[in-house]
């Protein structure tokens, strides 16, 4: 009895040690999630498995901090974007490696082995993109290495996809490295080699089987059921072997055959695909890690591989452009919990889950569903399509974890855009389609699950490609216009012709205190340098920012154009616990521009819209702290006098009972941290900024005057004396209301964004706008104020500039259109800025945007079925705009003029690319513009190498999804 009772504790010890991990084995950890686990917790869960190196995609401070002392090994990466930068000026790259290498290195600090300089640089999809930037870059980066003492140690080296080499026979002997690429690749190899560091490769197995019917599904796997390719006196019984030796090949052929090579990335997803899934990853899991654990390597290389899983986690904010599998590559689940059985040593002992993130914390256990009163689904079909566009239904489908009926593929989409909204209570409407319920919705393997509380804000969260990032619902806003001159007539009028082409082409002023709201989330942005030139010509003086990205502040540098600039939500939390930061903030974002000839800085707006309520108070602990912060070091930084600290705030942060404007008051749940600002703004004489937006009132609610939007003197309001003959007037007189009642009735007010959007909706086109912007520029030009504040001229900054391809639609489709400009600049409507009379003139429009090819993407003629073309036409839509498409809006099209219009969205999304316009070979390249009416078909501007923004990809874009999201998601 004793003996058994030793041997049964003997056992359970040997098996509470961790295994030792499969030799050379880490993992990729990346946070294109939107919502991520705190990097404490997570370096926590990789300790406990043992695992001793993490590959990462950029350098984020919080996860650097994280992994400091822990003993793990990084690899840490820059990206793409950030290459040309360091290619033209070793400073930046010195910068770099002393923010984000050499900061780290002290003792109980990192342990960095590898500076990956830059992701796939040389993919094909990036068309080149990359290709004279990367070996520069990557110079500099390992000459400041080794200038900071640390090359000896830390490697610069490039992570590259698989598709830089390639073999013309699929035999490994014959691997070769891609022409095109050959001179830049052997650069590159002779650097790593004369620094003795390895090559990194991406390999996807997966991708095989995925990209081609005839790929034998055992050659994926490590079990060698499949007939093997042999290669003179080889065999290959698997892809990933045959893999890594045609590079091998490809190497020696260059001369770099005994270079050292490291698998950067290699995984097998597990939805999103019919091949796609736990059982199948796990299978593949087990093959690759017994190979790792035999330390054989391949035949042409017969030594241990170091080699880094793709991925840690499931990341629902990635690009599914290469297909819906891309957000699933995750051993564990978005909220850190693993998902199948897995032995990291190799050993065969795989029926052992990994352990799980410790200390996750989740929202309330609830979810959103289709209510089921509901008889008629198709009504669902349009909110489906909303809730998918805005989160991620990527496990929808057959073949895949949740292949439900219509009822439960509403009821998921419901709940993935109820828990990407935080469980926000207006996120579980529908049109009244939906409800939240307290039990479980999960069916079978289909998991619904509930969000976890996000640890912060992903700092890529720009791009994107980028893309996609959520707002909340009443945010933004935008307008501006102005005046241009004709030519005179000549012969018997010329006199008092000349004197009206003086007095036209003299700028009349614009109305007093007149500014606007110059917002980049654009996929291709205009150079700044030619947009502040359109702005001069145009009069305009003020312009308000949303953050202070430096080639906008050089453009605006001389100009004497006054600027308002932003500092994002996201960084309120470390810039309210940490004066230093605030101190660094100022410093590289203010007082780096206030030399003689530099940018007149008049305000800093801290955060923007931060107590919108859909927020659910996510800053309003850090807000104030982080103004008094900021303003502190302006004031420390002699500039406190002339640069003010203010807050943008949406409207919501008022109210009135009655709807009449003597009953305003601030919200109840932030009346303690509004009462510490608004003292805060008085005592340094600040004002308080509200965005306000007419439209929104008429969008919101379809039993409101739609003329008291406007400033067409309708039918009054009478509130104690004052009559109120616009929705502007009124909610002004509000805010001054709930202002008097908490005893700051005097402080200055500044309109920080209103306008009127042009398409999206019913109410959105140019002609309403233009009555807009007419009436109310008029207004202001009049200098008559309020009704509680008459004759005070109102400081009002027009929203927005630009049209803006990339702003979250959430709020509705017309979030994209708020520009008085289209997307190239060019003015939509006339408009009058000096507010003297309705505009007749054409403001001056962007001079000098270079354009693609005139030439467009449309469906075939000859294509006769229709309904095939929808699924291209909604994947289309899910990477492009299509917002102008639908009744009532710029693009009320017939079906085969919609697909078209679709394809070439995304076919000038992706620069032309000729390979976008093939949508399983019913598109087609025209040279005849397409346009029709109103519809505009775009073609897209031009952008240098340097402005592009391309998201994060870890496979070939240019392959197109077999299928894409579910047989009911269509576009009405």
């Amino acid at each position: 009895m004793a003996r058994a009772v030793f041997l049964v504790c003997l056992l359970s010890t040997v098996m509470l040690v961790p295994t030792s991990l499969a030799q050379g084995l880490g993992v990729n950890w990346g946070s294109m999630g939107s919502h991520s686990l705190p990097p404490k917790n997570v370096v926590q869960m990789l300790k406990d498995n043992g695992i001793k190196k993490v590959k990462l995609f950029d350098a984020e401070p919080d996860t650097m901090e994280a992994l400091a002392g822990s003993g793990i090994q990084v690899m840490v990466g820059i990206p793409n974007e950030k290459l040309e930068k360091l290619a033209d000026s070793y400073k930046e790259a010195q910068e770099w490696v002393k923010q984000n290498v050499t900061k780290y290195l002290h003792d109980g600090g990192v342990i960095i082995r590898y500076v990956a300089v830059g992701n796939e640089p040389y993919l094909t999809s990036y068309n080149g993109t990359y290709v004279k930037t990367t070996y520069p870059a990557l110079k500099n980066i390992q000459k400041a290495l080794n200038e900071a003492g640390s090359g000896g140690k830390v490697k610069a080296t490039v992570p590259f996809n698989a598709d830089v080499y390639e073999s013309s026979s699929n035999k490994p002997s014959d691997g070769r490295f891609r022409n095109d690429i050959k001179n830049n690749i052997v650069e590159i190899l002779r650097l790593l080699n004369d620094n003795k560091t390895p090559f990194v490769v991406n390999i996807y197995p997966f991708l095989s089987l995925y990209q081609s019917s005839d790929f034998p599904e055992e050659f994926a796997f490590f079990e060698g059921g499949s007939e093997p390719v042999k290669d003179n006196n080889i065999e290959y019984k698997n892809v990933f072997d045959a893999n890594c030796d045609t590079l091998i090949s490809a190497l020696k052929k260059v001369g770099f055959g005994n270079l050292d090579i490291i698998i950067g990335e290699v995984g097998w997803p597990t939805d999103g695909d019919k091949n796609a899934n736990g059982q199948l990853a796990k299978k593949f899991y087990d093959g690759l890690l017994k190979k790792l654990a035999t330390e054989d390597g391949t035949p042409l290389r017969k030594k241990k591989l170091e080699v880094y899983l793709f991925g840690l986690f499931d990341e629902n904010q990635k690009s599914i452009a290469p297909g819906d599998f891309e957000r699933h590559w995750g051993i564990f689940r978005y909220d850190g919990q693993p998902k199948f059985p897995m032995d990291l040593s190799g050993k065969g002992q795989g029926n052992n889950m990994l352990k799980g993130v410790q200390g996750v914390q989740y929202l309330d256990q609830q979810w959103c569903v289709l209510k089921s009163d509901v008889r008629n689904l198709s009504n669902t079909h349009a909110e489906v399509s909303y809730a998918c566009s805005m989160s991620d239904c990527t496990s929808l489908g057959v073949g895949r974890s949740c292949y439900l009926d219509q009822h439960g593929n509403v009821s998921y989409a419901f709940n993935a855009f109820f828990q990407n909204k935080d469980q926000d209570v207006r996120a579980c409407d529908f049109n009244g389609m939906a409800t939240i319920v307290k039990q479980n919705a999960s069916r079978g393997d289909c998991l619904f699950p509930t969000q976890i509380l996000n640890a912060g804000v992903r700092p890529e969260l720009s791009i994107f490609a980028g893309l996609f990032l959520i707002l909340m619902s009443f945010f933004t806003l935008m307008c501006l216009l102005s005046n241009s001159s004709p030519y005179p007539s000549i012969h018997r009028d010329m006199f008092l012709a000349w004197v009206l082409f003086i007095m036209l082409a003299v700028s009349t002023d614009l109305v007093r205190g007149l500014g606007v709201n110059w917002g980049q989330m654009s996929s291709h942005p205009l150079p700044p340098t030619n947009v502040v030139k359109m702005l001069k010509v145009n009069g305009i003086k003020k312009v308000k920012l949303f953050d202070a990205d430096p080639t906008t502040m050089k453009a605006l540098a001389g100009t004497g154009l006054d600027v308002m600039v932003g500092i994002p939500n996201e960084k309120l939390d470390k810039l309210s616990h940490d004066y230093e930061l605030a101190q660094k903030w100022v410093k590289e974002n203010v007082t780096e521009y206030l030399h003689e000839g530099g940018v007149s800085i008049s305000y800093v707006a801290v955060g923007n819209e931060p107590f919108l309520s859909s927020y659910n108070g996510s800053y309003v602990k850090t807000l104030f702290p982080s103004v008094k912060n900021i303003q502190r070091a302006l004031d420390e930084a002699g500039v406190g006098q002339k640069i003010k600290c203010t807050v943008p705030f949406n409207a919501d942060v008022y109210e009135s009972p009655s709807n009449k404007p003597s009953d305003g008051r601030f919200r109840k749940d932030i009346m303690k941290q509004m009462m510490e600002l608004l003292h805060f703004l008085r005592a340094k004489k600040a004002p308080f900024v509200v965005n306000i937006y007419p439209f929104l009132s008429l969008y919101q609610n379809s039993g409101f005057p739609q003329e008291f939007a406007f400033f067409d003197n309708g039918s009054p309001i009478r509130d104690k004396g004052a009559e109120y003959s616009n929705v502007f007037d009124a909610n002004y007189d509000t805010l001054l209301w709930a202002l008097k009642k908490v005893g700051v009735a005097n402080l200055d007010i500044v309109i920080g964004e209103v306008g009127w959007p042009t398409d999206g909706n019913g109410y959105c086109n140019n002609r309403l706008a233009k009555k807009f912007y007419d009436g109310l520029l008029k207004k202001l030009a009049s200098e008559e104020g309020t009704p509680l504040r008459k004759g005070y001229y109102l400081e009002v900054y027009l929203f927005g500039l630009f049209d803006e391809d990339q702003k979250s639609i959430a709020p509705g489709d017309f979030e994209r259109h708020w520009g008085i400009f289209r997307y190239d600049g060019k003015p939509k409507f006339p408009m009058d800025l000096a507010g003297q009379k309705s505009g007749h003139q054409m403001l001056k429009g962007v001079e000098g945007v270079k354009y693609l090819e005139r030439q467009w993407c449309v469906l075939n003629s000859d294509v006769r079925n229709l309904s095939t073309a929808l699924v291209e036409l909604n994947y289309a839509c899910s990477m492009a705009d299509c917002t102008s498409l639908g009744k009532q809006r710029s693009c009320d099209l017939e079906l085969h003029d919609r697909i078209s219009y679709a394809f070439n969205e995304y076919y000038q999304n992706k620069d032309q690319d000729i390979r976008s316009c093939n949508f399983n070979g019913m598109g087609t390249k025209v040279t005849q513009d397409p346009s029709t009416g109103d519809c505009i078909f775009r073609v897209q501007v031009a952008l240098s190498a340097g402005e592009r923004r391309h998201g994060l990809s870890y496979a070939l874009s240019v392959f197109a999804p077999l299928f894409f999201i579910m047989s009911f998601f269509t576009l009405l």
